[in-house]
């Protein structure tokens, strides 16, 4: 097997896969060790049989993104609840600073999100010129007046579904 390529002078994020709904643990074992963590949540209303609740629930189950140097790797994937880094073609997956401040941004305004497995939709490659998205490239998922926004993480193949009026955003021109 190959040797997966890790850059110790880069500052992303890597991608850290979880036992099932372990994210939340896993971040409290990792914050003891000083490990810093991106998990990013939201506050959900759920119903019980008795009532109305607010939850706060992970953005994307599974996963939590680490800054990771080789002193503490195995350190990481020693934690309980820890699976295994996520890598593609030989190198470990990663969320540049731009893919944190865009779900920052996802977050921090006031619309519903909905995360979706990103590879499911095809269409027109857009750009977002108003608003708190300004500057983001998005992909057109749904057309009405409206559109329905993609803003995808790459890294591990998902994205935050945004409705968004038409007039703010422009296609991307491809080279």
């Amino acid at each position: 097997m190959e040797e997966l390529k890790f850059n110790p002078d880069d500052d992303s994020w890597y991608v850290l896969c979880t036992r099932s709904r372990f994210e939340k643990k896993l971040a409290d074992q990792l914050e003891k060790h000083k490990i810093d963590y991106y998990l990013p949540t939201r506050i959900e209303r759920k119903k019980w049989s008795d009532r109305w609740k607010n939850v706060e629930t992970v953005l994307f189950p599974g996963y939590l993104f680490v800054q990771m140097n080789e002193s503490n790797r195995y350190q990481i994937l020693n934690s309980a609840g820890a699976v295994r880094f996520l890598y593609f073609a030989g190198k470990y997956a990663t969320l540049s600073r731009l893919d944190v401040k865009m779900i920052n941004h996802a977050l921090d305004d006031s619309q519903e999100l909905e995360v979706v497995d990103s590879e499911l939709y095809e269409g027109q490659e857009v750009k977002i010129t108003s608003g708190p998205f300004k500057g983001f490239d998005a992909k057109l998922v749904h057309h009405n007046g409206k559109g329905k926004l993609l803003l995808e993480v790459k890294a591990i193949a998902q994205g935050v579904l945004i409705e968004i009026g038409n007039a703010k955003i422009k296609p991307v021109k491809k080279l």
